[in-house]
């Protein structure tokens, strides 16, 4: 279109105004950030998504008794959850501890119920790489799923633990006298640990205390159903214990007939399962190899067995 200038007939373009350009379609938001204290129902509600056979009370009892440990300042005290658009899409529950040792005082974190919703399951790498920043901690998984385990030795972990025994303690030496965790046998530890045991039994393990001499270290076990060869109905299960903690000095074999007869004659057990990295021919029993894997990254990584303050416990088996 053109029109006649009054001034001097010279014609004047005229242009019409542009039709306005359509708005660019705005990126969804999604960040990763720590879980907060607001959070908890969200993340029970995608925990229990994730693990249909685990109940709300699960959980809140678990995540619980981990509120009650001291942390530093800084440190996350549940773990992370990433958001989509304000809302929470995947969780990584991270239950850090400060683990005083042989090495001093150093952070280990037990990375635990990965579970992101199945439509946004690509935002899941986000969790993984956020937990892992810090060098200085040491990363533990003590349930990895078994897909997860070739990935798990990718990303640099360690295997500090290749499998099980079943062993039968009261076929072992028989030195020494192991009680009942009590105020009077607590006393006989360090402080430090007679605390870690007293928390263990709050959270219904069952602690035990050995004693020869001068000498004394503690046991912890976790009750569960072993898994005994398949029949036709499934997996048979009986009852039994799990170590779960033993004290860093202690002789097990050593003290692994007083406790085999503490076990049988006041709680009716006659066996009890723990993790090693191999067959141990100091230890009367069978080593099942490939059960229960657990992996650990960082510059402190627990013995195999050392199972306190994890999931383990925390949750319940």
């Amino acid at each position: 279109m053109f029109a006649l200038s009054d001034a001097d007939d010279v014609p004047v373009f005229s242009v019409p105004d542009p039709a306005p350009a359509a708005p660019k379609p705005q990126r969804a938001k999604t960040r990763c950030r720590t879980i907060e204290e607001a959070d908890l129902d969200a993340v029970i509600g995608l925990l229990r998504a994730g693990f249909a056979d685990r109940s709300e009370a699960y959980w809140r009892q678990g995540l619980a008794r981990h509120r009650a440990q001291d942390l530093p300042d800084g440190v996350p005290r549940y773990g992370y959850l990433v958001e989509r658009e304000g809302e929470a899409v995947g969780v990584l529950l991270a239950l850090y501890r400060v683990v005083e040792d042989a090495a001093g005082t150093h952070l280990r974190c037990n990375l635990s119920s990965w579970y992101v919703k199945p439509e946004f399951r690509s935002l899941g790498t986000l969790l993984d790489g956020f937990a892992m920043r810090d060098k200085a901690v040491t990363y533990v998984n003590v349930s990895p799923a078994p897909q997860t385990w070739a990935m798990h030795k990718a990303r640099g972990f360690k295997t500090i633990c290749a499998g099980q025994m079943l062993t039968l303690p009261w076929l072992g030496r028989h030195r020494g006298r192991a009680r009942a965790a009590s105020p009077e046998t607590l006393a006989l530890l360090p402080e430090a640990e007679a605390r870690l045991v007293a928390d263990h039994v709050s959270y219904g393990c069952l602690g035990l205390v050995w004693s020869h001499g001068t000498k004394a270290g503690a046991l912890l076990f976790q009750r569960r159903a072993i898994k005994v060869l398949p029949g036709r109905l499934g997996w048979l299960r009986f009852p039994g214990l799990q170590l779960v903690y033993h004290s860093p000095g202690l002789d097990l074999p050593a003290c692994l007939g007083a406790v085999g007869r503490h076990l049988l004659l006041r709680r009716g057990m006659p066996w009890f399962v723990l993790d090693a990295l191999e067959r141990r021919a100091d230890l009367p029993g069978r080593y099942f190899p490939g059960r229960a894997p657990k992996f650990a990254r960082g510059p402190n990584p627990p013995m195999a067995g050392d199972l306190s303050y994890t999931e383990i416990v925390l949750f319940g088996a």
